[in-house]
């Protein structure tokens, strides 16, 4: 009974999710199912699957999930043939905790890559530059200077406030797709908030399920315009992490 109600429960978020894909900037290009004897056309052989989304600028993502479990991997192709990784990369624990978050240019390792432990902590960080590794650092133990402060200085902030993220949120999460609220699940969503106020290089810090991971980034991607952080005389990007909880409510 319990594969059977797995099986109903993914196949149905990803049909919902094809058929209703709106309000974000990729496209979900090819899903592919996986058996213990690997790729299948049988779903109901399916204990996995691939699914492919293409971005408005013709890179493609591949993200590698098991059937109502976290993500496994994301992986950024520049190519329809998906040999050249070009862009994020991520990696997960079992439990869906970010286990490496990094980057490709041309198939080669290129700027930070940051490595966690299962509780969300970084313990590595490695620089790279045309797969070079040219500085790696241990957190712990790399000497904390005193940054700059300026008198001008403002953290980025929703219209409205706090208050009014919380309420954007809340009713972001009541508008969801009622065939989700059952479905349980801790997810992060990291954000970038660049100078002109726009949530941007969204990814998942933490993951639950495909169907409430996909929700969870929707809201972020759909979010109105920040006040955008200020510093030394001008806008200045900024990172935030938001967490949500979907309770499993029938």
């Amino acid at each position: 009974m319990k594969k059977i109600i797995t099986y109903k429960k993914i196949i149905f978020a990803i049909t919902l999710l094809i058929i209703n894909y709106t309000g974000y900037a990729q496209e979900i290009v090819n899903i592919i199912y996986v058996g213990d004897n690997g790729i299948t056309e049988d779903i109901k052989a399916a204990n996995a699957f691939i699914l492919i989304k293409q971005s408005p600028g013709g890179s493609f993502e591949r993200l590698d999930y098991k059937l109502s479990a976290p993500l496994v991997m994301l992986r950024t192709y520049s190519d329809t043939n998906m040999s050249i990784l070009n862009g994020k990369f991520l990696k997960y624990y079992k439990s869906g905790e970010l286990e490496i978050n990094g980057q490709y240019n041309n198939n080669q390792k290129d700027g930070d890559w940051l490595y966690y432990n299962e509780k969300g902590k970084i313990i590595s960080k490695e620089t790279y530059s045309n797969n070079t590794l040219i500085r790696k650092e241990n957190p712990d133990t790399v000497k904390k200077e005193n940054s700059v402060r300026y008198d001008d200085e403002k953290e980025a902030e929703f219209a409205g406030g706090k208050m009014a993220w919380n309420s954007y949120l809340q009713n972001a999460l009541l508008k969801m797709p009622a065939e989700l609220f059952p479905l349980k699940g801790k997810i992060e969503v990291g954000f970038m908030i660049n100078t002109e106020g726009q949530t941007t290089e969204i990814y998942l810090k933490k993951s639950a399920q495909f169907a409430i991971d996909e929700e969870a980034l929707k809201i972020i991607r759909l979010s109105a315009l920040w006040n955008p952080a200020f510093q030394n005389g001008h806008a200045v990007n900024a990172y935030r992490v938001q967490p949500f909880t979907f309770a499993g409510e029938n």
